[in-house]
């Protein structure tokens, strides 16, 4: 009686469990067909093909991005090529720079083969397959929807942190632009800029550069950080040369983390503490100004006191610094720059919000 209840039993999960294995393969062998559809397609593109703006592609074995209604391509690294392949989670394809062999190992998988594949097919696997496509940067990985640590070391964008963002304009509102749209959340969006504008490296490009390092972790509105002199005071006058010590009071972001600016900058994105808040620092600068009632414009690349802040607060939320050698005689403005770790401006998730720096002016005499 035991062991027929057990042999009853293990019928009827292997019945209960075909079904969803059958959907997995078809799904498989939808994916395949799709991803030999998508790379017979561009085997036909050329860079002067007509395109949608934000569509991807691969054009001679090269990753494609139109714009402007023109395709823009990247080389792959050596030894790899561009190719759409058919995603192993969920339905549809990611666009890739791979390997031939790897290229035919994973539609060998699924189970699907040039001769299956028709014109029938590739018509109704093409829109599924873009929607869910992707694209990557110029290394392959196989990990295209792992988990863990596996996705921060993948260079496949996961399917599952595509953003479905339009260009604001539905209906159109007056006075304001259309935003530029991805389907790929601008992961290549600097290669469109290379080689003129380099990509961002940790060290402070004095000529400009793009960055492709992702914003990060936002708090929530009720976790925004602020922060208020208390000491110099707005208004206040101080000794001429005579050391004094800026003090801030901040709320809502944990100071005292300061990663190397001249390796690291803007080389991370903005990370949260487990009470939700931003994890970073803040700097102390000071600007000579004509007079407190001077309209004109200052200079930032001229000021007389900067420091970044490598302390946390106190229990009371306070944070100084020492200006040992005072100032001279004249006027200043006084400000912060919050930030992040790697030394980017605080990013917070609304547009309409009070200032999260200071400000304040003082003289000396």
């Amino acid at each position: 009686m035991y062991t027929s209840t057990l042999i009853a039993l293990a019928l009827a999960t292997a019945a209960s469990a075909r079904p969803a294995f059958q959907r997995r393969q078809a799904s498989a062998l939808a994916n395949g067909q799709a991803a030999i559809a998508l790379n017979q397609q561009f085997a036909s593109l050329t860079t002067s093909s007509s395109c949608t703006t934000g569509e991807d592609a691969c054009v001679n074995q090269k990753f494609a991005q139109c714009v402007g209604g023109s395709f823009v391509v990247q080389a792959c690294g050596p030894g790899t090529i561009c190719a759409a392949l058919p995603l192993t989670s969920g339905s549809g394809t990611t666009i890739a720079c791979t390997t031939q062999s790897d290229l035919d190992a994973r539609i060998a998988a699924t189970g699907a083969t040039s001769s299956d594949t028709t014109t029938a097919a590739a018509a109704d696997t093409t829109s599924a397959a873009a929607a869910a496509s992707t694209s990557v940067s110029s290394t392959d990985n196989s990990a295209s929807s792992g988990s863990g640590s596996d996705l921060q070391s993948s260079t496949t964008l996961d399917p599952s942190v595509i953003q479905n963002v339009d260009d604001g304009q539905n209906p159109p509102t007056a006075g304001q632009t259309a935003a530029v749209v991805s389907q790929n959340n601008f992961m290549n969006f600097c290669a469109l800029t290379l080689p003129n504008t380099p990509l961002t490296n940790g060290l402070q490009l004095t000529t400009g550069s793009c960055n492709p390092t992702p914003i990060g972790l936002i708090p929530s509105s009720d976790k925004m950080p602020s922060g208020k002199f208390q000491n110099p005071k707005n208004g206040a006058t101080i000794p001429a040369n005579k050391q004094f010590t800026i003090t801030l009071q901040v709320k809502n972001i944990q100071l005292g983390d300061f990663t190397n600016a001249q390796q690291t900058y803007f080389a991370n994105p903005q990370t949260l503490n487990s009470d939700g808040v931003i994890i970073g620092h803040t700097h102390f600068v000071i600007e000579a100004v004509d007079s407190l009632a001077s309209t004109k414009v200052t200079d930032p690349t001229e000021f007389i006191f900067f420091k970044g802040v490598d302390d946390a607060q106190d229990a009371d939320g306070n944070v100084s610094v020492n200006v040992t050698a005072g100032v001279p005689a004249g006027t200043y403005r006084m400000g912060t720059i919050v930030a992040a770790s790697t030394h980017q401006p605080a990013i917070v998730p609304i547009a309409q919000h009070g200032l999260l720096d200071d400000v304040v002016y003082f003289t000396a005499k």
